[in-house]
């Protein structure tokens, strides 16, 4: 007996040792890609889910990467209503100083501020990045301070910025992470980001006796379905980098790749990573704008019931060996109680894919209910003694 117990221990062991530990299928498909760089990061813009990465978190220099920051802070101003696509701004000697690649801003000249904009996504113009950052913020160094307060908010915690172009220095510096986190949050601004970053060539200054020619340096223009952005950047310490989006049959990637040798090694890894996502991934509709998702009777005298709605079509992306039906879809209310404004959010509605992919989405009202006044429950109480 004693032998026997001996013997299934050693079984047993002999077993835990030599069986393969199982791993996530994903993970070990990772390891096949081949990249040039050692830096770079692959994700899903909605729900921030990492596809791919390697050495994510290495401090890097970002680059005029580094205007993707200045970029979303000028249309969040745009967002609150601050400034307007049709603002003329006047630049600045300092800002007209800046050198590098610039559309030649004189001091003193005026721009529409659609055109900076222009001239910062297609061109990567270092005066207009400047010129933009003064004109919201009062001074470069101003723009430079709330460029790392966002960055502190997006929880980009390998980031320090100095400038708001990129140049080199010791101290301004970025990881793939990072700048694949701030990617997502420009890409809130989807429709305004890639009517400019989607442009290979484009011109200002078209009614003067001066146009200029703004060149997309983005070589994937064109070339690769689906590619609409990002930013580029290159020094000579950066090395090549390019933060990348692509959309195809409903799903959207962002790539990034760093300190790359050269502008095809670039390209080569952020075509590969982005092949490798999208052979991974599928779009999925879930509900359309205004569906209802369930119905609540409100906590209040008047048993008032609202239809809880979506205010946007929900698609979301899986990896394409889950099934649909395994989504786990949960409703979080915090408000059952009048008043209930239907332009604010009463709860959240919660997606979780098998492979553990989360989304939020925000849950309306179909309609207002305002607090119910002591006529109100007069009247209900009437109305139910007569009926």
């Amino acid at each position: 007996m004693k032998r026997f117990f001996l013997f299934s221990i050693i079984v047993s062991m002999f077993i835990l040792i030599f069986t393969p530990v199982k791993q996530n299928v994903y993970a070990e498909e990772k390891e096949t890609l081949n990249l040039n760089s050692p830096y770079c990061v692959l994700i899903e813009p909605k729900s921030k889910h990492i596809i791919y990465q390697s050495n994510p978190n290495e401090k890097l220099y970002p680059a005029s990467m580094t205007k993707m920051m200045g970029m979303l802070l000028i249309l969040e101003e745009i967002e609150k209503g601050k400034i307007n696509w049709d603002d003329k701004v006047t630049c600045s000697e300092y800002a007209s100083s800046m050198g590098g690649t610039q559309i030649y801003l004189e001091p003193g000249e005026q721009m529409k501020l659609e055109d900076l904009f222009k001239s910062v996504a297609i061109n990567s113009a270092n005066d207009a990045i400047v010129c933009l950052g003064e004109y919201v913020s009062g001074s470069n160094d101003a723009f430079v301070n709330r460029m790392n307060e966002k960055a502190k908010v997006l929880k980009m915690n390998n980031t320090l910025f100095q400038n708001a172009t990129g140049f080199d220095d010791p101290n301004h510096y970025t990881c793939p992470l990072d700048m694949a986190l701030l990617a997502c949050e420009l890409l809130k601004y989807e429709k305004d980001v890639v009517r400019f970053s989607s442009q290979k060539e484009s011109y200002i200054r078209e009614d003067t006796d001066k146009p200029f020619w703004l060149v997309n340096t983005n070589k994937l223009l064109n070339a690769y379905e689906g590619m609409d952005g990002l930013k580029t950047g290159f020094t000579h310490n950066a090395g090549y980098n390019l933060t990348a989006t692509a959309k195809r049959n409903g799903v959207r990637l962002v790539s990034v790749v760093m300190h790359e040798e050269t502008i095809s090694k670039r390209s080569q890894d952020t075509v590969q990573l982005l092949n490798y996502g999208f052979s991974k991934l599928k779009c999925e509709s879930l509900y359309e704008k205004d569906d209802v998702i369930d119905s609540i009777d409100l906590t209040s005298s008047l048993k008032t019931k609202i239809n809880v709605i979506v205010k946007e079509d929900i698609d979301i992306i899986i990896y394409k060996d889950d099934n649909k039906d395994d989504l786990k879809v949960e409703m979080v209310i915090d408000k059952y109680y009048p008043p209930i404004d239907e332009n604010k959010a009463i709860g959240k509605l919660k997606i979780t894919t098998p492979s553990g992919i989360t989304y939020e989405y925000d849950l309306y009202s179909d309609k207002s209910v305002k607090k119910p006044n002591f006529l109100d429950i007069i009247l209900r109480n009437l109305r139910i003694f007569f009926s």
